[in-house]
């Protein structure tokens, strides 16, 4: 019953924060993204505008520190997974990417990081639980119940823009729980 995943958050020995700036390979200063991004497969041919969108985005950002994970295998992965990669290249200064961070490293980042960007299951599942605001991009996740850390926006940049606003404010940041 329930989600499995959120028993990992319990039974596991999580990173501190220096241990997970060892792992990065980065400071993570005071505003940090995990971004975790995966084609939407009921929308095919949607990815490079869609992922084109957040890096734009993200590229404003000059004071935030981006650890980006791959995306899956499913149809459009490699393209956004080379995107990720020429971003990192021009942004090694502030971002970093990762194939995989295996289970422990992941949620350990995923404590640490002001805010997880992107539309992955572990925004609404195990972010709630960590105290870590979710800002949940376009439809992939939809129907899922979720807590009131997750912010909900389109793929388009004014809603990103918006949604980051909210995630990093401080009055949203001491309300972060999951759903009970």
């Amino acid at each position: 019953v329930g989600a499995p995943g959120l028993d990992n958050i319990d039974r596991l020995s999580l990173i501190d924060r220096a241990g997970v700036e060892e792992i990065l390979g980065m400071k993570l200063g005071s505003k940090s993204l995990l971004v975790t991004w995966h084609p939407v497969t009921l929308e095919p041919g949607t990815s490079k505008a869609s992922f084109s969108n957040i890096l734009k985005v993200l590229g404003e950002l000059e004071s935030t520190k981006i650890v980006f994970t791959k995306a899956n295998a499913d149809t459009e992965g490699r393209l956004i997974n080379s995107m990720i990669d020429e971003f990192v290249r021009y942004k090694r200064e502030r971002a970093v990417a990762h194939v995989s961070l295996g289970q422990v490293n992941y949620l350990s980042v995923l404590r640490e990081v002001t805010g997880i960007l992107g539309n992955s299951s572990s925004g609404i599942i195990e972010a709630p639980s960590l105290g870590t605001g979710t800002l949940n991009i376009g439809d992939r996740q939809l129907g899922r119940v979720r807590s009131d850390s997750v912010i909900d926006c389109e793929d388009n940049i004014t809603s990103i823009n918006k949604g980051l606003e909210k995630l990093f404010s401080e009055e949203f940041c001491k309300t972060l729980s999951n759903v009970e």
